[in-house]
């Protein structure tokens, strides 16, 4: 039964927070309708929610399994056409270089983020395309992305 589960991203994202502790808010009801529909909470005799007995068991591998799931599908897996200066970048922050976006290398993240390696993100302190995060795939295929390519060189 475990495998078949497949939540929405409001579920899980409601699963956690009541992993959490968090309490039920009024919109969340149709995300809980989901987990109960799923076999993993149950309405209690108030307007309340709980775990029930094979959901409190599995609802941390459920959380796990079903976030990765819509990681893995919010984007497609990142291109390999790459320059020698992306992978290059993408070496320095793969192994935990902290490379700060700015005006010099804008251009090198903008290449990775078109080939769906990292998704480029605005701050308020230091504005548009200003840091940057891995895509799931990103993240997976990284080491991949820069032997593939400096094979290729």
């Amino acid at each position: 039964m475990l495998d078949m589960i497949r939540l929405s991203e409001a579920a899980v994202a409601n699963l956690r927070f009541r992993i959490k502790g968090f309490p039920l808010r009024e919109q969340d009801r149709p995300a809980y309708r989901e987990l109960v529909a799923a076999g993993i909470m149950e309405p209690t005799s108030g307007s309340e929610y709980r775990f029930t007995t094979w959901g409190m068991e599995h609802c941390e591998a459920i959380l796990e399994r079903e976030s990765e799931r819509i990681a893995r599908e919010r984007y497609a897996p990142p291109d390999a056409d790459l320059s020698e200066a992306a992978t290059r970048l993408l070496g320095r922050i793969a192994s935990g270089e902290r490379v700060e976006v700015d005006d010099a290398n804008r251009t090198v993240f903008r290449e990775l983020a078109a080939a769906r390696v990292i998704v480029l993100g605005s701050s308020f302190a230091r504005g548009p395309e200003s840091c940057y995060r891995f895509t799931y795939w990103g993240w997976k295929q990284r080491e991949e992305l820069i032997a593939r390519v400096r094979r290729a060189v």
